[in-house]
């Protein structure tokens, strides 16, 4: 059921040759091609390229993966995206082939379950023919599919968690929650090893999957740094002409959905031009889209907020609009590490954010300077329209303040959150945990 083909790439090498023996990976480094035998093969598994924080993990930790000691495949549940250009040429893309199986299905029974076995079976399929040595799978969706999967051909797994599932899983896990809920549990306990992009994550998820004694190692998310600022330099070689805009400006990039909080920020906008008349009020751009889009287009209406709110839709690398921007909002009602935060903070960009555990928890700085939590950001605790107003009038009032925080938070994500500090601890998870290179897998 796997559609093992590029992404409308005609430049990509698939993993399989028209004669279905497997096409050789290009060459990356000596090391490599020195002891190829010796390089583990890495299943990386998330539900699709859409755009959102954990895609944007798993291209990120794909493009840098020590080549000399990984051989990094993908598995996705659909095919295309808007990061599907940014995964490196040298990574074979299994696509789970949905339209099939809808075919199949045409005239015959559906039991409940039946799709999410037959994904298993694909995944078993590709950790047979691949022989993959080790799986690591993000979301708890993918860990619903890659743990029974990887447990019945004998691969061990790194499962990662990247939401407190007491929240993210009741409210997207659909039907039989309790059945999910316990399953999810088994296959937690089961990994070779579980990472939480925070400690509240874990903590959550220990007291939630009732594992108390379950081992976690918190491995925040890293941020490209150098990644973004090239992406800002290319962007600015276009933009340079345009004239700055004078009214002060706020980006929200997410999801539009309920816990993303973007109907929040409306009526704290709202609630600002009320509480502070005459104020000239901030210009807001949403990114992104989601199934709460026309909701909030109506409200923004309904308030008479159109000239301040602006809806740019899905933009696949955001990051010069963000670091344009006088501050970016992060309104979501909860998150695991919120991709976004970090990028704004690495960009130099004043971040406002609901103050969630992971923004209290933020650590302080390398060298042992005393800031921690809110001296990088705005925080505002959500708990009505006119506080949050507030907060937003005090952050556009207080350049000093703002931009203190910003250096600050900026120099937190770009030393602790580093690449070269962050993907080495995942690279030796994956080493530690993965079978032994050419070890056959079960039913081989």
């Amino acid at each position: 059921m796997t559609a093992d083909k590029p992404f409308n790439r005609p430049d990509r090498q698939s993993h399989a040759s028209d004669s279905g023996q497997a096409a050789r990976l290009p060459a990356r480094s000596a090391a490599e091609n020195d002891h190829p035998e010796e390089r583990k093969r890495v299943l990386l598994m998330v539900s699709s390229l859409d755009g959102g924080g954990s895609e944007q993990q798993t291209v990120l930790l794909l493009r840098h993966l020590d080549r000399a000691r990984f051989a990094p495949e993908l598995y996705v549940l659909r095919r295309g995206g808007s990061l599907a250009e940014a995964v490196p040429d040298d990574v074979p893309v299994h696509a789970f082939d949905a339209a099939t199986v809808a075919a199949s299905w045409t005239g015959r029974l559906n039991w409940p379950g039946r799709l999410h076995r037959l994904q298993v079976d694909d995944v078993i399929r590709v950790l047979r023919e691949r022989h993959i040595d080790v799986v690591y799978d993000r979301t708890f969706h993918m860990t619903l599919i890659a743990g029974p999967a990887a447990a019945r051909v004998g691969v061990p797994r790194v499962s990662t968690i990247v939401s407190p599932p007491s929240r993210a899983v009741p409210l997207n896990a659909g039907r039989f929650l309790g059945i999910k809920r316990r399953r999810l549990a088994t296959h937690y306990a089961a990994a070779a090893a579980v990472v939480a992009v925070s400690e509240p994550t874990a903590t959550d998820a220990r007291t939630y999957y009732a594992l108390p004694n379950l081992k976690i190692e918190v491995i925040p998310n890293p941020v490209d740094a150098a990644h973004l600022d090239a992406q800002v330099a290319e962007a600015m070689q276009t933009l340079s002409t345009a004239a700055p805009d004078p009214l002060f400006t706020m980006v929200c990039v997410g999801r539009m959905t309920v816990e993303k909080g973007q109907r929040d920020l409306i009526e704290a906008l709202a609630a600002l031009r009320n509480g502070y008349p005459g104020f000239r009020l901030p210009r807001i751009r949403m990114i992104g889209t989601g199934p709460l889009l026309a909701c909030l287009e109506r409200r923004v209406a309904e308030l008479r907020l159109q000239d301040q709110v602006e809806f740019l839709g899905q933009i696949p690398h955001p990051a010069a609009l963000i670091a344009a921007a006088d501050a970016l909002c992060l309104p979501s009602r909860f998150e695991g590490f919120p991709n976004v935060m970090l990028e704004a903070m690495a960009l130099g960009t004043p971040v406002i954010a609901r103050s969630l555990d992971v923004i209290e928890s933020l650590p302080p700085l390398p060298g042992g300077q005393d800031l921690k939590g809110r001296s990088y950001l705005t925080t505002f605790s959500g708990e009505s329209p006119d506080e949050f107003a507030e907060k937003i009038y005090r952050l556009m009032s207080d350049d000093a303040a703002r931009e203190t925080k910003a250096r600050a938070a900026r120099s937190l994500a770009r030393e602790a959150h580093a690449i070269d500090r962050i993907v080495p601890r995942i690279e030796s998870l994956l080493m530690d945990c993965g079978r032994p290179v050419g070890q056959p897998s079960r039913g081989n």
